[in-house]
């Protein structure tokens, strides 16, 4: 069986925001969160001393502007600093935003909508749907949800892959390919003539998780870095393709996955009172260091490939960690610069999306002029410490 990924469709954020906005709100948040939380210090200060303290904190950690050019956002917050206004970040409130119950019943509320809207005119549901998020989850999830009231309980099963971070698309690839090879036995079995197909949607809203109250420079760079993202794209047999499409598609050829030994601190995601809050090691790009070559090579030999000799003509969609992982990965793979443009160019016009990014980088070349048989490199990280991979072929 071909597996071939295709039809992919983005929604946009509500609200967008130039990285220099996004950045000067930082400082006030995090700034008038300080000015809060010492209001009844000995040692308290000016409003005006903390947010020059704190745009100093900021100048020096945060991704600037000539990496990140914008990133969107579904929260009306970003856009204002009048605190008592705000939805989830009135800090009058309290000096962290809202609490996790409250920043769930915002995500549900989107998700439900954002699904609602890629499926508003699609009458013939997928066998399966695969809701991939590590920045929301309530049950019944939004695609439950849909299913319910569309009626198609009895047409298409909802799997809800959740919590594993930026580099989940590829395992819901993963997933979706076990999915189709189920549905072509049953097919097999009742000898019936039928299309079948997977559909993957992504839900992100990194931003929903910001704390004005954190800041060590760790949580300075994830604040500048991520931003939410929103996208939907269907996996399908060769034989169900529509070859007439306007936008290449790819062909799975493999996949690959590890995690390291004694890694797990390396990056982690957890649950808070006040949302999700994010640690990154600096010990992640030596172990990308360690790993990345050998890794590839594994994953090449699974697809009967070699990968040195595959390399020099290969494109590499490389999940955005930050501006230096693309650039610390090309370096080690003496990679040319057109070889992570894509990678690039998703991660200056939105930031990171989380799990979201990846298909973006997918997508992005899906409408451009790469040649036809071009081997598209896909990698990610994630908690784990994991690395995460696939070879695909621009059909």
């Amino acid at each position: 069986m071909r597996f071939i990924m295709c039809d992919f469709r983005i929604l946009r954020p509500q609200y967008e925001s130039r990285q220099e906005d996004a950045l000067n709100w930082i400082v006030h948040a995090h700034a008038y969160s300080k000015y809060k939380e010492n209001l009844s210090s000995e040692n308290r200060k000016s409003y005006e001393e903390y947010f020059e303290q704190m745009r100093k904190i900021v100048q020096r950690f945060a991704c600037k502007s000539d990496k990140i050019r914008s990133r969107g956002s579904d929260i009306a917050d970003f856009l204002h600093i009048n605190w008592d206004s705000m939805e989830i970040f009135n800090l009058n409130k309290g000096i962290s935003g809202a609490y996790m119950n409250q920043r769930m019943q915002f995500f549900d509320a989107k998700a439900q909508n954002l699904i609602n809207t890629f499926y508003d005119n699609i009458f013939d549901p997928p066998q399966n749907l695969i809701h991939v998020s590590c920045t929301g989850y309530i049950s019944p999830s939004a695609p439950q949800k849909l299913v319910a009231n569309k009626d198609w309980g009895n047409l298409c099963q909802v799997t809800n892959a959740y919590h594993m971070g930026c580099y989940a698309s590829l395992p819901a690839v993963r997933m979706a390919e076990g999915f189709l090879l189920n549905e072509s036995r049953n097919i097999l079995l009742n000898n019936i003539k039928k299309e079948s197909r997977v559909d993957i949607v992504h839900t992100e809203m990194c931003t929903l998780h910001f704390n004005p109250s954190l800041h060590d420079p760790e949580q300075i760079v994830v604040q500048s870095l991520f931003s939410d993202g929103h996208i939907k794209y269907t996996l399908c047999d060769y034989n169900d393709y529509n070859l007439k499409s306007s936008n290449c598609a790819f062909e799975l050829l493999t996949q690959n996955e590890v995690i390291f030994s004694e890694s797990h601190d390396a990056m982690t995601w957890r649950l808070s009172d006040f949302g999700f809050q994010m640690a990154i090691s600096r010990r992640v790009p030596s172990i990308i260091a360690e790993n990345i070559e050998k890794f590839l090579e594994n994953m090449f030999i699974k697809a009967s490939l070699i990968f040195s000799e595959e390399k020099e003509n290969a494109i590499f969609a490389i999940h955005p960690g930050g501006p230096k992982i693309i650039e610390y990965i090309r370096d080690i793979l003496n990679l040319m610069d057109d070889q992570i443009s894509f990678s690039q160019e998703i991660l200056f016009e939105f930031g990171n999306m989380s799990s979201a990014t990846l298909p973006h980088i997918w997508e992005r070349i899906s409408r451009s002029n790469v040649l036809k048989d071009t081997l598209i490199v896909s990698l990610a990280f994630g908690p784990g410490l994991t690395i995460s991979g696939s070879v695909m072929r621009v059909i």
